[in-house]
């Protein structure tokens, strides 16, 4: 027997959702049930429904698990939640490990519901309000982290990138990767373990919610990737807009073998955005890049330089190959709290990734 894609997520994130959902039931006139039937589970990256009912009345609530939010990755999660929102007609919670009390207060304040298996809860609707935190846990490392490591993401960059590469033998996602076969099976084991991957019938996976794993993507590039990547931030020592100075690093890309994202990336690739800032995903070459432009160390400067992971770390456009992929300028983007980064990396979302949702 196959299973269906919803079953089979129900079955892997069920542990978490029945311990978080307990602390609900054992309030006094609460009670809740599960519909695991629902017609989005394809086109978004909403795991399930629930009704919680009270001695007033019912509630329906669309739920998404999210294992580990951090002080990280909360901003993220809140974007997240606030498209989510936008294109739901069911209120939405959060299913999670475990909050802290500074990201408790950050979801508090954006008033995003939440349940953690702790028991902190947050649910406020027409018919009753409930509070309860304070609830705490020693330190310790959440668990998907301790699983996905910066070469799992390297590995679920190129699978976001070319789904279809699941369908080659896995020599191929190494080298796409550049790591090993071993580390490769590792990965996709616990991508499957951690249910963002399915089996396949007759041998080898598939992904199986492609928009579960782009947002598990972002989070780890945030959190995970990207802190190992980071090499230096610069500003430039001439006076001058930045519109003139972007024109020196789209005229350098191709000569020097570098990549163009974060903002100005992605006004290169959607012609929307006035960009106020650029990341350079660079080889080996930075300092030799950085004296080009006649550019200055600067903690607080808007060029940003990134080490490159992989050779396919470049995007495909009508100007060149010498803007990053979609990928990362849609993470980049999604670092800031800024709405028009935060239109612009919705069109780079529609133009560029969204087709691949087909393949899940």
């Amino acid at each position: 027997m196959v299973m269906s894609k919803q079953s089979y997520l129900m079955k892997r994130e069920e542990p978490l959702l029945i311990k978080c959902l307990k602390h609900i039931q054992v309030l006094p006139n609460i009670k809740v049930t599960l519909n695991q039937t629902h017609d989005f589970f394809d086109s978004t990256n909403i795991d399930g429904l629930l009704t919680i009912y009270s001695s007033v009345n019912s509630v329906n609530y669309a739920y998404t698990i999210q294992p580990d939010v951090t002080a990280n990755t909360v901003k993220l999660i809140i974007r997240y939640f606030k498209l989510l929102k936008e294109k739901l007609k069911y209120k939405l919670i959060l299913i999670t490990s475990y909050l802290s009390d500074s990201t408790i207060e950050q979801l508090l304040n954006e008033k995003i519901e939440f349940i953690d298996s702790l028991g902190n809860i947050y649910i406020d609707n027409t018919s009753y309000f409930i509070l309860i935190r304070g609830k705490h846990r020693q330190k310790v490392k959440p668990s998907s982290q301790k699983q996905i490591t910066p070469i799992s993401f390297k590995v679920i960059y190129n699978l976001l990138k070319n789904p279809e590469i699941l369908t080659l033998p896995l020599k191929e996602l190494a080298d796409a990767a550049e790591t090993t076969l071993v580390a490769v099976t590792n990965t996709l084991d616990k991508l499957y373990k951690l249910g963002y991957i399915m089996r396949q019938p007759r041998g080898g996976y598939r992904i199986g919610n492609y928009l579960k794993l782009f947002e598990r993507w972002e989070i780890g590039y945030m959190e995970t990737l990207r802190p190992k990547l980071f090499i230096e931030t610069f500003s430039y020592t001439k006076e001058q807009k930045f519109s003139e100075f972007a024109e020196n690093i789209i005229n350098l890309a191709d000569a020097d073998n570098f990549l163009i994202g974060g903002e100005l990336g992605a006004a290169l690739a959607t012609s929307y955005l006035l960009p106020q800032s650029a990341t350079l995903h660079v080889t080996d070459n930075h300092h030799l890049i950085a004296a080009k432009l006649q550019l200055k160390p600067d903690p607080k400067g808007t060029i940003t330089f990134l080490k490159q992971f992989s050779k396919q770390n470049y995007g495909i456009y009508n100007q060149g190959t010498y803007i990053a992929d979609p990928l990362l300028i849609h993470a980049e983007l999604m670092i800031e709290s800024d709405d028009r980064l935060e239109e612009t990396a919705e069109l780079i979302f529609a133009k560029y990734i969204e087709d691949k949702l087909q393949n899940d």
